[in-house]
C-alpha cells in the first residue's frame, strides 16, 4: 500500500502534523503540533526580572527586548505591584528623634507639560527614605507628606526656602537652606541615574501616573524600606 508523508509547508516536518478541520471547499486541512512553546513570560522568574531591569533604567520595550516577551507582559507585571509609601523600620514606637530632609524631585507623565512631584524624607544618619508621596508641587501634597511622617519623633527639618516648607512645618523646627539639604540632593542624584522615568531628558516616560507611581515607588521600597 502506497502512502503519502504529509509535511508541514511553514518547517517540512512530517511527524507532528496533526488533522485540523476543513477548509473552504470541504478540504481537509492540517497543522502543525506545537511541541516547543514561547511565551516566555510564564517562564519561572521572568516576573521577577522584569522589575529588576526596571530598577536598573531599562525601560518597558528594553526589557522586552531583553527577555524576549511582549511589551503587554512588562506592562502586566507593573500594574501587579503595590509599593508601600513609608518604611517598615519600626522607628514610630522607639524614642528615636530622627533629623528629615525634605526635597521635592521633578518628573513629568506623557510631556512636560504634565508634571509629576515626588516628594519624600531623608534621613541622614539611617541614610534612608523614611516616606514619600507624588502629586503637584503644592502644600497638599506635602500635607500628605507629614500626614506619613507624623507617628515618628522629628526633632529638625531641614529644607530649602520653598515657601509651602515654611507655611507647612512648625515654625521652631525647620532649618533652612540649601546648605542644610546637600545629602537629599545628592539622593536625588542617585534616583535620576537609576531609574529611566526621573531622568531630565529620557524617552522612557510613563503615560500614566498609576504606571509613574508603581515602578518608581517599587524602587524606592526595595532600596531604602526595610
Amino acid at each position: 500500500m502506497a502512502t503519502i508523508s504529509v509535511k508541514c509547508r511553514f518547517c517540512g516536518l512530517t511527524d507532528p502534523v496533526k488533522k485540523h478541520g476543513t477548509g473552504n471547499g470541504g478540504h481537509p486541512r492540517c497543522r502543525t503540533f506545537q511541541l516547543d512553546y514561547t511565551y516566555n513570560a510564564c517562564q519561572s522568574g521572568i516576573k521577577e526580572q522584569v522589575v529588576e531591569l526596571a530598577m536598573n533604567n531599562a525601560g518597558i520595550r528594553d526589557t522586552a527586548r531583553a527577555l524576549h516577551i511582549s511589551i503587554n507582559a512588562v506592562v502586566r507585571t507593573f500594574k501587579k505591584l503595590s509599593p508601600r509609601n513609608v518604611t517598615t523600620l519600626p522607628l514610630d514606637n522607639l524614642q528615636i528623634q530622627l533629623i528629615c530632609e525634605v526635597d521635592e524631585m521633578w518628573s513629568f507623565i506623557g510631556n512636560k507639560k504634565r508634571q509629576r512631584w515626588l516628594w519624600y524624607a531623608w534621613e541622614p544618619r539611617l541614610k534612608r527614605i523614611i516616606a514619600h508621596v507624588f502629586g503637584s508641587r503644592s502644600k497638599k501634597t506635602l500635607g500628605k507628606l507629614l500626614k506619613l511622617l507624623s507617628g515618628f519623633r522629628i526633632a529638625f527639618w531641614c529644607t530649602d526656602g520653598y515657601r509651602a516648607y515654611k507655611e507647612a512645618l512648625p515654625s521652631e523646627k525647620p532649618i533652612l537652606g540649601k546648605l542644610y539639604t546637600q545629602r537629599i540632593e545628592r539622593e536625588n542624584l542617585t534616583l535620576r541615574n537609576r531609574l529611566k522615568r526621573l531622568n531630565r531628558k529620557t524617552l522612557g516616560y510613563s503615560k500614566s501616573s498609576g504606571m509613574h507611581d508603581k515602578i518608581i515607588g517599587t524602587f524606592i521600597e526595595r532600596e531604602y524600606y526595610v
